[in-house]
């Protein structure tokens, strides 16, 4: 059998009946009288069941739930349990705050020598007066031409 003569499965006729079907499978239900029918059967059913009004709910089986909820609460509210999670809790932020220890200071920060406030003021000046930032310098040289590179190395 070939392809354009196989019907539509179950998948693809949910698809079409909430309109998301694609264009080949609109021209199949056209044609084909056989997936044009299993379609009105399932719009048919969708629209009787959108149609019943929902059942009310069972007053007994809200209750168990309800009372299955209550009894978990209460199970989950054993104060020896509490008491030994704050206490570990406790003892976690204790041991975390005796054990740190701040960071030495990198080797090249403590090796670096103290710029004066003159050198600092001409590094800013000269940073300002820049075209282009220094940190957009290397992605700028990729769309540089070699040419152009070669002369700036000499």
């Amino acid at each position: 059998m070939s392809e354009a003569c196989r019907h539509l499965d179950d998948e693809r006729l949910l698809i079409a009946l909430y309109g998301a079907g694609k264009e080949e499978d609109s021209a199949h239900l056209q044609a084909c009288p056989e997936c044009a029918a299993r379609l009105r059967r399932l719009e048919g059913r969708r629209a009787a069941w959108l149609s019943a009004p929902a059942p009310a709910p069972d007053a007994s089986r809200l209750r168990a739930q309800r009372e299955a909820v209550f009894r978990q609460i209460e199970r989950s509210r054993r104060p020896l349990w509490v008491a030994v999670r704050a206490g570990a809790l406790a003892c976690a932020i204790l041991a975390a705050v005796l054990l740190q220890r701040p960071a030495a200071p990198p080797a090249e920060m403590a090796a670096a020598p103290a710029l004066s406030d003159q050198q600092l003021f001409e590094d800013l000046a000269t940073m300002i007066a820049r075209d282009t930032p220094m940190a957009a310098e290397p992605l700028m040289a990729l769309f540089t031409p070699q040419a152009e590179m070669e002369m700036q190395n000499q």
